[in-house]
């Protein structure tokens, strides 16, 4: 039985990555194929018509072929959802790596480096987003100008886990739909905006995974080893903590990239972010309302909407609902490095 069930999952697995390369492929032809650059044609002569050898998935009320949409809307997925989910993991092992480490008192910074952080976030906030690049010089050359006059010479402990922590449930009490349509009343949304957008909100659960490893691995004996022999935080961070927190991080990138694929279609369902010339699987979706009896419309969307989730769950290790760390912990690799 647990042969068969291993020869499952390997069967899976390959399944899922010839379903992503084949979305890749689709990709890199809307990217730099004949249509790249241009918008789909439109021919009234063919609306709605139904899957034939001509057009395999049929068209759409515009009379543009459906395959060739669903490609174009693959184009899109690799341009917002994949970085915006590779944004959210970074940002996410970066903030609960520095709440699981230094907690609330571990961090000390000059209260020059404080008040030049809170400058730049009320400036971020309040400001135009074509004046962030300003905002973050201005933090910059600020906090250069007052480390050389020495002012400020004073360190305050930075909550770093409080901060952490109530970021993260202000954003989970609030509905992540709810979140964007108010993000995007605030400016015009394009690629790179939604993509910010998607992962200033879907960073929080990897964050918390990551935390709560971080404080399991801050207790390890070869851990407080390290720190008895003098190992700077951020060795101790890379070569001991990190690699051995990482088979269970390596799930949140998946997970990440469904969550903004989920959001990314709904907002193209809505009309929200997308020009209306632009391709996208949520657009074919909302295309079907236009003639309800095109039915090709909802179960070529669908399908591949659904193969590409299912794809990026069996891409999961298989102990994903194992939140503990592994056996391997206890004879870590990194005890090899000499202290």
């Amino acid at each position: 039985m647990n042969s068969l069930r291993s020869r499952l999952r390997v069967a899976g697995r390959w399944w899922a990555w010839l379903w992503l390369l084949l979305l890749l492929a689709a990709a890199a032809w809307a990217q730099f194929g004949s249509a790249a650059g241009h918008p789909l044609p439109l021919d009234a002569e063919r609306f709605s018509q139904v899957p034939s050898a001509r057009h395999l998935l049929g068209t759409d009320a515009y009379g543009r072929d459906v395959l060739a949409d669903l490609a174009m809307g693959a184009r899109r997925l690799l341009l917002v959802s994949v970085p915006a989910a590779l944004l959210a993991s970074i940002v996410g092992v970066l903030l609960g790596t520095a709440a699981g480490y230094w907690g609330d008192t571990g961090l000390r910074l000059r209260q020059a480096a404080v008040i030049a952080l809170l400058t730049c976030f009320t400036g971020l906030l309040v400001s135009e987003p074509t004046a962030v690049g300003w905002w973050l010089l201005t933090a910059a050359l600020a906090t250069v100008v007052i480390y050389s006059l020495n002012c400020f010479a004073a360190t305050v402990a930075v909550p770093l886990d409080w901060l952490v922590q109530s970021t993260m449930a202000w954003l989970g009490a609030v509905p992540r739909l709810v979140l964007v349509l108010a993000l995007t009343a605030l400016h015009a949304p394009t690629d790179w905006w939604l993509t910010g957008m998607l992962a200033l909100l879907c960073w929080t659960n990897t964050a918390r995974l990551t935390r709560t490893l971080v404080q399991q691995l801050c207790h390890r004996p070869y851990v407080e080893a390290g720190r008895t022999a003098g190992l700077s935080s951020a060795r101790l961070l890379w070569h001991h903590i990190l690699p051995n927190a990482w088979p269970s991080l390596r799930t949140s990138l998946p997970l990440n990239l469904n969550t903004c694929l989920a959001l990314q279609t709904t907002l193209a369902f809505l009309g929200i972010g997308l020009a209306p010339d632009q391709a996208d699987w949520g657009a074919t979706l909302a295309n079907a309302r236009l003639e309800p009896s095109a039915w090709w419309l909802v179960v070529s969307a669908l399908l591949a909407l659904t193969l590409t989730v299912v794809a990026l769950y069996l891409l999961l290790p298989p102990s994903l609902t194992k939140l503990t760390v592994s056996s391997r912990l206890t004879s870590p690799p990194t005890l090899r490095h000499k202290y």
